[in-house]
C-alpha cells in the first residue's frame, strides 16, 4: 500500500512540475462561428500541424529524429499556433503504466528507434506514454503552442479503412464505454493544464454501422463527458463518413449544455470527396473550374452552413493535405481550389501532417509521411513552397470584433498563395500577403478601385500588364466574374467584341497581364481540361488591416 501511495505522490509531483510554468493560461470560448480567447475577448486563430501519436508504440512521431524542443521549434517556425496530438484510447484506459521502452522491444523495432530516441531524447524511454505525451504538451506550452487532443482511434494503429475496427460504435475496438472512460481520463488528466485548450470527440467516424442515432446518442454523451471531466475546453465533434457529413443537422440540431464550447471538425483530401460527392480522381480528369465549384459547394451544403444561423458554430477544418513533394498534379489542384474555401471563409485549421515519417505504420519500420510538412530526416521542409503558398491561410482576416467595414478585400492570388500589390511603374503584380493594398469591387461589371484612391483596374489589352489608371469609365475597366469558380476576373477585350479576357500572372515573372479566359465557358465545361488556375484570382473580404 505505501508503495502504491508514493507512486501516487510521485505522479502528482511530477503532474505539477509539468503545468507550474503554464498554470496561468487562458481557456478559449466561441462566440457564434468564432474562436475567443476568453481573457482578451479576442478572436484566437488556431492555425494547427496534425502530430501522431496514435500508431502502435503510442509515442508522438519524431523523438527518434531530433530533440523535443527543436522539433517543437520547428513547428513554431512555420508559424503554427497549435498542435493536433492524436492518441488511442487504449493508452489511457489499459497500458497507462507502459514504459515507452518495453513496448517498443515488444513491436520489434526496439533497435531501429531506441538508438534515435536515446541520442535525441534519452529520458523518455524510460517514462510511461502518457508521461511522454505530457512532457510533449510541456514544451508546446513552454513554445506559446496550443494544444488540441484529438481521440483518433481506440486501439492503437493506423486509420482508417471502414473494416478497420476503429470506425463507429459497437465496432470491434470501439466500445462506447470504454471511449467515454477514455475521454473521462484525458478530460481529467489535462483540467487546469491551459496548453490543452480543445478535445476532439472521434476522429473519422466511418464504416457499415454508421447511423444517425447513434451519433446522436454519443456525441451527445461524449461532449458532455468530456465537458464534465474538463469544462475549460473546447468540445470538437466530427461528423459521419470520414468527417465529412453534417447536413443532417439543417433539420435536427445538436443542442449540448456545455456553455460556449462546441465546435465542430471536418476533413477534405483529394481523394475522399464531400459527403455523397465523390471527388477520386476528378481533379485532372474534369474541368478544374467545375470540380472546385462543385466541391465548394458540397462542403457548403454538408459543413458549412454550421457556421450561421442562430445555431452557428465554429469549424475547424482540423484534417487536410497534399503529397508535399509537389509532384502528386491531383493534390496540387486540389490545394489550390481549398485553399480559396478556407481563405474565403478565413476557418482555422490544422494540416495533416507535421511528421516527416513513422515509427512503425502498418508493420512497416521508419517509414516516410510523403504528407508531412518535414521530410524524412525532419530537417528540412518537405515542400519548399510552403511558407509562400500557407501565407495568408496562417494570417486573421476576419476580426469580429473590428470596427472596419467589410467592404475592403485582398486580391489573392492561389495559385502561389500571393496577393497583389501595385508596383513602382504602377502596374500589377503577386507580392507577399504582407501588402497594404485593399481594393473595393463595385459589383460584377463594375470597378476594382485600390482604396483610399480614385483609381481603378484597367486593362490594356491582350498581354500587356494590368494597370491602375484615372480611366474609370471604359470597358476595360470593368470586371465580373465570368467561370463557375467564380475564379475569374474578366474584362471586355476593347479590340475584340465580346470576348473576355482574364487576369493572369506572367509566367516569367510576378506580373499581371491580361489573356484570353481558359476553360470558362459553360457550353466547354465538359470538354476543357487545360488548367486555369494560372487565372484564378480571389477577392477575399477583410476587416483586419494587421
Amino acid at each position: 500500500m505505501l508503495g502504491k501511495i508514493s507512486n501516487v505522490v510521485l505522479v502528482l509531483v511530477y503532474y505539477s512540475i509539468l503545468t507550474s510554468s503554464y498554470s496561468n493560461g487562458y481557456p478559449l470560448s466561441t462566440q457564434n462561428r468564432w474562436i475567443i480567447d476568453e481573457s482578451t475577448k479576442q478572436r484566437s486563430k488556431l492555425v494547427c500541424g496534425n502530430w501522431a501519436g496514435h500508431l502502435e508504440p503510442m509515442l508522438p512521431e519524431g523523438l527518434n529524429k531530433k530533440p523535443l524542443k527543436d522539433l517543437v521549434s520547428q513547428l513554431v517556425n512555420q508559424r503554427f499556433n497549435c498542435v493536433r496530438l492524436t492518441y488511442a484510447i487504449y493508452m489511457w484506459t489499459r497500458y497507462e503504466n507502459n514504459v515507452v521502452e518495453d513496448t517498443l522491444r515488444d513491436l520489434r523495432i526496439h533497435k531501429e528507434v531506441v538508438k534515435g530516441i536515446s541520442k535525441s531524447n534519452p529520458s523518455l524511454l524510460k517514462m510511461t506514454h502518457i508521461q511522454v505525451f505530457d512532457t510533449l504538451v510541456k514544451e508546446l506550452g513552454d513554445q506559446n503552442v496550443m494544444v488540441l487532443l484529438d481521440n483518433h482511434v481506440s486501439k492503437a494503429k493506423w486509420c482508417c479503412n471502414d473494416d478497420d475496427g476503429n470506425g463507429f460504435f459497437y465496432d470491434k475496438y470501439f466500445d462506447p464505454l470504454e471511449w467515454m472512460q477514455g475521454l473521462s481520463l484525458v478530460g481529467k488528466h489535462y483540467a487546469g493544464n491551459s496548453v490543452v485548450v480543445a478535445m476532439s470527440l472521434r476522429n473519422e467516424l466511418h464504416g457499415p454501422r454508421q447511423n444517425k442515432g447513434d451519433w446522436y446518442h454519443y456525441m451527445s454523451e461524449g461532449a458532455k463527458t468530456i465537458h464534465k471531466a474538463n469544462p475549460q475546453v473546447l468540445v470538437v465533434v466530427s461528423g459521419l463518413n470520414y468527417d465529412t457529413e453534417f447536413h443532417f443537422l439543417k433539420r435536427k440540431p445538436l443542442k449540448l449544455n456545455i456553455g460556449k464550447k462546441l465546435v465542430y471538425e471536418t476533413h477534405l483530401y483529394s481523394w475522399s470527396g464531400v459527403g455523397i460527392l465523390n471527388l477520386k480522381e476528378t481533379w485532372t480528369m474534369q474541368p478544374l473550374n467545375k470540380i472546385c465549384a462543385n466541391s465548394l459547394e458540397a462542403l457548403d451544403n454538408q459543413v458549412g452552413f454550421l457556421r450561421s444561423g442562430s445555431d452557428a458554430a465554429p469549424i475547424i477544418f482540423s484534417e487536410f493535405g497534399f503529397d508535399e513533394s509537389g509532384s502528386n498534379e491531383e493534390d496540387n489542384n486540389f490545394l489550390t481550389c481549398l485553399q480559396t474555401y478556407l481563405v474565403g471563409n478565413d476557418l482555422d485549421w490544422g494540416l495533416w501532417a507535421f511528421q516527416g515519417s513513422y515509427y512503425l505504420r502498418d508493420d512497416k519500420a521508419q517509414v516516410d509521411e510523403n504528407f508531412g510538412l518535414m521530410d524524412s530526416s525532419w530537417t528540412h521542409l518537405r515542400y519548399p513552397n510552403f511558407n509562400e503558398k500557407f501565407q495568408l491561410l496562417i494570417r486573421k482576416i476576419q476580426d469580429p470584433t473590428s470596427k472596419v467595414s467589410n467592404n475592403e478585400s485582398i486580391l489573392y492570388y492561389p495559385l502561389s498563395g500571393q496577393c497583389v500589390k501595385v508596383n513602382g511603374r504602377n502596374e500589377l503584380e503577386v507580392s507577399s500577403c504582407e501588402t497594404k493594398d485593399r481594393w473595393i469591387h463595385d459589383g460584377d461589371g463594375g470597378n476594382i478601385n485600390l482604396v483610399k484612391t480614385n483609381k481603378c483596374l484597367t486593362s490594356n489589352g491582350e498581354g500587356f500588364p494590368v494597370t491602375l489608371s484615372n480611366d474609370c469609365k471604359s470597358k476595360n475597366s470593368s470586371w465580373m466574374f465570368v467561370s463557375r469558380s467564380k475564379l475569374h476576373l474578366a474584362t471586355t477585350n476593347i479590340q475584340s467584341d465580346g470576348e473576355y479576357l482574364c487576369l493572369q500572372k506572367d509566367s516569367n515573372s510576378p506580373t499581371i497581364l491580361t489573356s484570353k479566359c481558359i476553360c470558362i465557358e459553360d457550353d466547354d465545361d465538359s470538354t476543357c481540361l487545360n488548367n486555369p488556375q494560372s487565372q484564378w484570382f480571389q477577392l477575399v473580404p477583410t476587416n483586419n488591416n494587421v
